[in-house]
């Protein structure tokens, strides 16, 4: 059970993973404390955070497979034919998403002193995947994380959800410190672009996917 569930998270990030890095393409192709919060901190009046080109409420997601090739036969007449085979697999989206929290799994975990380092694999991959496409990793994942604790995308259905949990670091995590304190930031209604100034806009992994709307 413990596999099953290791593996289901594992599958998660990998989509997650595969859908930013198609955004991040494309976009370079086109606490309230003092000591949570910056002194020179700029409240951002944000609304809510949409994901764009992505179904909300559910959809589906489809794959087309095909196989086109001429046929050449000896007829006087001049004469074209093509034979054409299509594969599809369609998968329907769910608006939500749902998954079985067994109270053993927590309970084994808890007794064997089970230790997931999924997320900081995960932030290492991504921060040198954006330090291949010439932009800074560090602070372009940091912002990221301040963006989405201070606007969360769990409105926008089951892709939503995802970046939510993939993007929200907690204090078990073994992280280091900036990530729980961007975490802090977003929270708090630090403007992200100011604080981590050295990811300008469109560097950001969630500027060419999303949009605020004021």
């Amino acid at each position: 059970m413990r596999r099953t569930h290791r593996q289901f998270f594992a599958a998660v990030y990998s989509i997650l993973l595969f859908l930013t890095c198609v955004s991040v393409t494309f976009g370079a192709n086109n606490g309230t404390d003092d000591e949570t919060c910056p002194k020179d901190q700029i409240i951002a009046q944000r609304a809510k955070r949409w994901l764009l080109s992505y179904p909300i409420n559910g959809g589906l997601a489809k794959m087309v497979l095909g196989f086109l090739s001429p046929l050449r036969f000896h007829h006087t007449l001049p004469r074209s034919l093509n034979l054409s085979v299509n594969l599809q697999a369609v998968y329907r989206i769910l608006p939500a998403i749902i998954f079985p929290r067994p109270e053993t799994i927590f309970k084994n975990r808890a007794n064997e002193q089970y230790s997931d380092q999924s997320r900081t694999q995960l932030y290492a991959i991504v921060e040198k995947l954006l330090k291949r496409w010439n932009r800074n990793g560090r602070s372009c994942l940091l912002r990221t994380i301040c963006e989405v604790a201070e606007t969360p995308l769990r409105h926008n259905g089951l892709v939503g959800a995802l970046f939510d949990v993939v993007f929200t670091p907690y204090e078990t995590d073994q992280l280091d410190s900036d990530y729980l304190m961007a975490k802090k930031y977003g929270a708090n209604g630090v403007d992200c672009m100011r604080v981590y100034s050295d990811c300008p806009f469109g560097h950001g992994l969630l500027d060419t996917i999303s949009a605020i709307q004021i």
